[in-house]
């Protein structure tokens, strides 16, 4: 019998400054993939913080350094 290989998915989320929704962003996502990962490009507001108490696991960039650099990172990142 041959053995099947457990499939995970991930979901990379690149947001800034978006405190009044990311954290049901992140609630609806996680009943599709086994993992959130949040790149918050250097949001001034609570966007990490309610990222985290979301489920999500969150990596930040000190400064804003744009949607294409936060994927970047994402990809980077994948765990």
């Amino acid at each position: 019998m041959r053995k099947t290989a457990h499939k995970r998915t991930l979901a990379i989320i690149p947001c800034c400054n978006e405190e009044a929704t990311i954290g049901s962003i992140i609630l609806k996502t996680k009943r599709f993939v086994n993992q959130v990962l949040v790149i918050d490009d250097g949001s001034i507001d609570e966007t990490k913080n309610i990222a985290k108490e979301a489920g999500a696991i969150v990596i930040s960039h000190k400064k804003n350094r744009g949607k294409g650099a936060a994927i970047r990172t994402g990809f980077h990142n994948m765990r």
